[in-house]
């Protein structure tokens, strides 16, 4: 069975696992494939190497014209939240007003919050914290910001560098725990929802759009997003022998607890995938491309899935 993509659907792309080396090559690659966004996640350490997400999209708004650019997820907790909000400031001028801040809480590796002096149980209320602060310092102007919070106080701090974005770079926040789906429906632009089926997609949209309607928002103003692992190959077998190893090096886990929130395989099977998560309220895309020939899979999915 021939299943098509619906309509009205964007989809990004995280290249950061490109074997090739052509880094750049491949986020030119997916601006001129067409897809809305790249994107680049964060770590401060992680099993394998990563490089600082606001450095790596100051390079990649150089490099390209017209998608948008975001973080999925920066672990904003670990930093200060003035210090989000200039590095979320400062892109959004480099990029022309492409740049969405994609948040999240983290904890995956304790490590670095300890690292970083940030306490694991505090990184949900930083986030939620330092979003507030970043819209209080991005819709200011140049007047003075009073904040008295838990993390934070500002007495009369003026920012110096109100965005080009009225109000701010758009806030995508992380997560599938409820204490983020409260956070995407309190002070999220987008819910970014990750390692889920189509089933606790659906839930947690829900959950998402209860808690923005309580507080007086309309879920309707807000973006349903998905990031997920893939590849694409002729076959199953194929795209698993590239997709399962990259799971397993990226999260010392084995692949069959993750196999079930990923999409690989041939065409027909992602477009299965992608129908079944738009029909359970998907309306974005992140695509993450495992490895393998990545630029060679994106013109496939480009031409033979999304087409």
């Amino acid at each position: 069975m021939n299943v098509t993509v619906p309509d009205g659907l964007t989809f990004g792309v995280i290249p950061g696992h490109d074997q090739s080396g052509d880094f750049f090559g491949t986020v030119e690659l997916a601006e001129a494939l067409g897809f809305d966004s790249v994107w680049v996640g964060d770590h401060l350490l992680w099993y394998v190497p990563s490089l600082d997400p606001v450095a790596l999209l100051g390079a990649i708004a150089l490099r390209t014209t017209r998608v948008r650019l975001g973080t999925a997820v920066m672990l904003a907790a670990l930093r200060p939240a003035v210090v989000v909000a200039k590095q979320a400031a400062t892109l959004d001028h480099l990029s022309g007003g492409r740049f969405v801040l994609g948040v999240g809480a983290g904890g995956e590796n304790p490590a670095e919050f300890a690292a970083a002096g940030v306490p694991l149980a505090e990184r949900g209320a930083r986030l939620s914290e330092c979003i507030r602060v970043c819209r209080a310092l991005w819709s200011a102007g140049r007047q003075p910001v009073h904040f008295t919070g838990r993390f934070t106080t500002l007495a009369g701090v003026r920012f110096d560098l109100p965005p080009l974005t009225p109000g701010g770079p758009p806030v995508w926040a992380g997560g599938r725990a409820p204490g983020a789906l409260q956070r995407a429906g309190l002070l999220g632009d987008g819910w970014l929802a990750f390692v889920v089926t189509p089933e606790r997609f659906a839930e947690g949209w829900a959950a998402v759009c209860a808690h923005a309607a309580a507080a007086g928002r309309d879920p309707a103003a807000l973006t349903p997003g998905l990031q997920l692992w893939c590849a694409l190959a002729d076959s199953d077998a194929e795209a698993r022998a590239i997709i399962a190893p990259a799971i397993e090096r990226m999260y010392r886990t084995p692949f069959e607890r993750f196999e079930r929130y990923c999409i690989f395989g041939p065409p027909d099977t992602w477009r299965t995938r992608i129908a079944a998560f738009a029909a359970a309220g998907v309306r974005h895309f992140n695509l993450v491309f495992a490895g393998g020939d990545v630029q060679g899979q994106m013109v496939r999915v480009a031409t033979e899935v999304l087409a």
